[in-house]
């Protein structure tokens, strides 16, 4: 595999999303700003979150890029994509917890249900990475982010009914539970596999033009 070339093809894929970055993160520091000024509404952070995770979202199905071979156009595109997302997911998620727990009014006891939904969005994003340079298409691609994206409505009222993070969302202080910690390491351990069955997919194919 020739990491110039994979360095390339990164870099290609941030050149070409340089406008699209930067509309993502002002949406996103714009829609936090909002948050803020809500002064402690519980709604206006499951709000605000659902925004973020729209954007997010809709960025990483941007990010396509013609293939080389399928060892670097895989790991070009996995490593390119992610890392155009993360910095946006990074600091939105910073921002979203540094709210929390410096704006007036907030309840500390959000942040791991903010903290479990954003690596919950990290995983849409590994799904529509991952539908997008198997299948070549944007059409599946446009649909596995509208899948995420609706599919996060669903899992926040499932994450909620745990009383350990539901429960705890209108407390004062913060509380990391033993439930927190085995949602957050299904949703790691879904990227992963997410990411090795691309390879793997990858791997299988005679015809890489």
């Amino acid at each position: 595999m020739s990491m110039a070339m994979v360095m390339r093809l990164i870099w290609k894929d941030w050149y070409l999303n340089r406008a699209g970055i930067l509309i993502s993160l002002i949406g996103g520091m714009a829609t936090l700003g909002l948050v803020a000024a809500s002064r402690g509404s519980k709604i206006a952070v499951i709000l605000g979150l659902i925004i973020v995770a729209t954007i997010l979202i809709g960025m990483g199905a941007m990010v396509m890029s013609l293939p080389i071979s399928y060892w670097e156009y895989t790991t070009a595109k996995i490593a390119g994509s992610l890392l155009i997302f993360l910095v946006l997911w990074t600091a939105m998620l910073a921002d979203m917890v540094a709210t929390i727990l410096l704006a007036p009014g907030f309840a500390h006891g959000l942040i791991p249900f903010v903290v479990i939904m954003s690596v919950e969005i990290l995983m849409s994003t590994c799904l529509v990475t991952a539908v997008a340079v198997t299948t070549e298409s944007q059409g599946w691609t446009v649909g596995a982010a509208q899948v995420g994206a609706l599919s996060l409505n669903g899992i926040g009222w499932w994450i909620v009914r745990f009383p350990d993070i539901g429960g705890m969302m209108t407390s004062a202080t913060m509380r990391w539970s033993s439930t927190a910690t085995a949602l957050l390491t299904v949703e790691l351990a879904a990227i992963a596999l997410m990411i090795a069955i691309t390879f793997f997919v990858q791997a299988r194919k005679r015809d890489f033009v």
